[in-house]
């Protein structure tokens, strides 16, 4: 039997029980209220009893209960246990704080998705701008032959499928491209001294 039912008698156990309750949640609410103003540094059990004028079985009992729930630390030390008050509101967001980081949340993603479209927008008047040249380009045929006075000649393919295939006769160089359309361009450019002997230095 507990001491509480030993003290009590059988006709007045519930009462007892029922006080006994009572002055536990006293204690627990004391308890809790000096815990949260020891701070992070915490306050020892046994002064805890004797600020509370309770038995120390007493404070470890709600001590036990707090801890179980997650709200305070203990740490064994030489002169004592210490118990120490988890603050919970570290943990919070305060409501508009929150509903402000999620209107923000919402506002930056709604940007993102125009942006998403403004760019698939683009993508396809690009698709579109492209196509049209492609349609609009005429081919310039000519029987005729144009002589350049000089001693280079540079060939660039208009399409961006580049130049399929070239031949050399040594007399004549044949360019031929994987779509219509070529731009020669005469100009002369001095050649590149470094560049050379760099090239002349892999051919070795």
């Amino acid at each position: 039997m507990s001491g509480i039912e030993e003290e009590c008698p059988e006709e007045t156990l519930v009462a007892c029980l029922w006080g006994a309750a009572l002055k536990l949640i006293e204690l627990a609410e004391n308890a809790v209220r000096l815990l949260k103003e020891s701070g992070e540094d915490g306050i020892r059990s046994d002064i805890l009893a004797d600020i509370l004028d309770t038995p120390k079985r007493r404070i470890y009992d709600v001590i036990a209960v707090l801890k179980a729930l997650g709200h305070v630390t203990t740490k064994r030390r030489f002169d004592g246990t210490t118990v120490a008050w988890i603050d919970q509101t570290k943990n919070h967001v305060d409501r508009e704080e929150f509903e402000a980081v999620k209107a923000q949340f919402e506002e930056v993603n709604n940007e993102r998705i125009n942006l998403q479209l403004e760019v698939a927008q683009l993508k396809e008047q690009l698709r579109i701008t492209k196509s049209r040249l492609k349609r609009d380009v005429r081919v310039v045929e000519s029987a005729g032959k144009t002589e350049f006075d000089t001693t280079q000649i540079r060939v660039r393919a208009l399409s961006s499928s580049g130049i399929k295939r070239v031949r050399d006769s040594g007399i004549e160089v044949v360019i031929e491209t994987n779509e219509p359309g070529l731009i020669i361009d005469p100009t002369v450019i001095e050649p590149d001294e470094t560049e050379a002997l760099l090239r002349n230095l892999q051919r070795l």
